[in-house]
């Protein structure tokens, strides 16, 4: 028993003697671990964090593409310089990692276009880098990162509806002209798919063409307004050959204005969405012509056209040259900063004024249905509405000297022989037209037309309700500007000429604020 005791105990102490130092090949095994975990979880990190780096300068560069693609609208913007910008840009953004700036060439970086699902244009920054951990001893590994942005642009259309009348003197219209250059030149600029049209106005829009004034007139007009019945008596016996309204003697023409019209009932909005074949009514005037001594007229015995009747008390009659309608005609789009100069040349001070008739004939120089040789002539503007909400962007800019007391109410808003629609009644007229400012600015809204407007008038210009047009007309056209853009406001002054610099500022606003709803750049992945 002794003996069996005996040997176990020496076998005992001899394990224990083989064992002993076990442990340290334990904790050299373990540091081992450690240090290879530790290089692991450092070269991961460098890793990460170039990969981050990197992505935040693909970042950067792909929106500094895009944004250079909108300012020059692809026109003259060359893959080479693409890659050029993008690679000062990621080389830019990668701050103090003067590692990965040594390693990266401008031969890494890559630029392609593409298109997303809505056809809105998108350029994608590549970046090839060697990911070469500096602890582990392993092979080093080529890395792609990349950035999309998508860039958003919207062609943009504008008509500037510009005040002729009598109110605006020499100083108003050369302030006017002053700021229409500037504003056009800021506009169209290094922008290809932008155009611009001028509106002059006073109690009606002129629409002359002096290569083409002929054919408008008679394709433009109704058949029985190229011979109004009020005028039998003159078409029928008159010492100038005048046979209808197209003549080149009736005194507007001779004058080289043409005022036409159409859609004055209530909700008809001059029906400025349809093509202008065969639908206007001829404007003229029937004054005396000492009231206008400057302009040609004619005279004839007939009755009083003013009633719109064929018969009646015949009497000498006289047409004058229209001082209410501008000797600026409307300029349609164009990117022509000449053209639209002198245009601006030639405006005048006129008589009265006609808002509403203004915006109209804004709104037609913009509407789809006078693009082509029956409208406006260009094959190809005005483009069509807005209708999908990403597509073109149009836009009314209209300035006016908002003082008076005269509004809207005159003859040209009714129908020869007739009262204004919806003001046939005494003292309505002043609800009609405040009805049809809201109508128009309905129109304009269905259409995604942005309407800013400009008044001068003295005082607060946050002081709403003074006068009669912010009695009138403000609650119609606040309609036109509840529309994702758009705005109605004041300069406090008169006048135009002591206004200058606070229009300045808000035409400034105001392109800015196209420049932000035509075009924009965002990551995208």
């Amino acid at each position: 028993m002794n003996n069996s005791l005996s040997v176990l105990n020496r076998a005992v102490r001899r394990f224990c003697r083989q064992e002993k130092g076990a442990g340290t090949a334990f904790y050299v095994l373990g540091m081992m671990a450690l240090l290879v975990s530790g290089a692991f979880i450092l070269d991961s990190v460098q890793t990460t964090g170039d990969a981050a780096q990197i992505k935040r300068a693909a970042d950067a560069a792909a929106l500094a593409v895009g944004r250079e693609s909108l300012i020059k609208n692809n026109s003259s913007f060359g893959d080479g310089e693409k890659q050029q910008l993008a690679w000062e840009y990621v080389r830019t953004n990668l701050g103090l990692n003067s590692r990965l700036a040594e390693q990266l060439r401008i031969s890494d970086i890559a630029v392609s276009e593409g298109r997303t699902d809505k056809a809105h244009r998108t350029f994608t920054v590549s970046v090839s880098y060697a990911s070469d951990p500096e602890l582990l001893d392993v092979g080093s590994q080529e890395q792609e990162i990349y950035s999309t942005a998508e860039v958003i642009y919207r062609p943009a259309e504008l008509a500037m509806i510009l005040p002729n009348t009598s109110s605006e003197q020499a100083g108003d219209l050369a302030v006017l002209r002053r700021l229409t250059n500037t504003f056009a030149d800021d506009f169209l600029t290094d922008f290809p798919d932008r155009r611009m049209a001028l509106v002059p106005y006073s109690q009606s829009v002129s629409v002359w063409d002096a290569d083409n004034w002929s054919t408008r007139i008679r394709s433009w007009s109704l058949t029985q307004a190229l011979t109004p019945v009020e005028l039998t008596s003159l078409f029928r016996n008159n010492d100038y050959g005048i046979a209808s309204m197209a003549s080149r003697m009736m005194p507007d023409l001779q004058s080289k204005r043409m005022c036409l019209y159409r859609g004055l009932d209530q909700g008809d909005n001059y029906f400025w969405e349809e093509a202008p074949a065969k639908s206007f009514w001829i404007h003229y005037r029937h004054d005396l012509p000492i009231n206008a001594t400057w302009m040609p007229f004619i005279q004839w015995v007939g009755p009083n056209p003013d009633f719109g009747q064929a018969t009646g008390v015949n009497d000498t009659r006289f047409i004058v040259g229209d001082k209410g309608c501008p000797t600026a005609a409307l300029l349609p789009l164009t990117d022509d900063l000449g053209k639209i100069s002198d245009r601006l040349d030639q405006m005048e001070s006129q008589f009265n004024v006609n808002y509403a008739i203004a915006m109209g004939w804004g709104a037609m120089a913009l509407s789809p249905a006078f693009r082509g040789g029956d409208g406006w002539g260009d094959s190809e503007y005005p483009l069509d509405f807005n209708d999908g909400g990403s597509g073109n962007l149009k836009v009314i800019v209209m300035m006016a000297n908002t003082t008076g007391d005269w509004f809207d109410t005159d003859s040209y808003n009714a129908w020869v022989g007739e009262a204004i629609d919806g003001g046939e009644e005494t003292g309505q007229a002043t609800t009609a037209a405040t009805a049809r400012f809201r109508s128009l600015c309905e129109s304009f809204r269905n259409r995604d037309i942005k309407f800013y407007f400009i008044g001068v008038r003295p005082g607060d210009p946050e002081d709403f309700g003074r006068g009669l047009f912010d009695r009138i007309a403000l609650p119609g056209l606040q309609v036109c500007t509840n529309n994702n853009g758009g705005s109605v406001e004041f300069a406090d002054s008169s006048s135009f000429s002591g206004a200058e610099s606070q229009i300045s500022n808000k035409l400034d606003d105001i392109l800015a604020s196209i420049d932000k709803q035509s075009s924009s750049v965002r990551l995208i992945e």
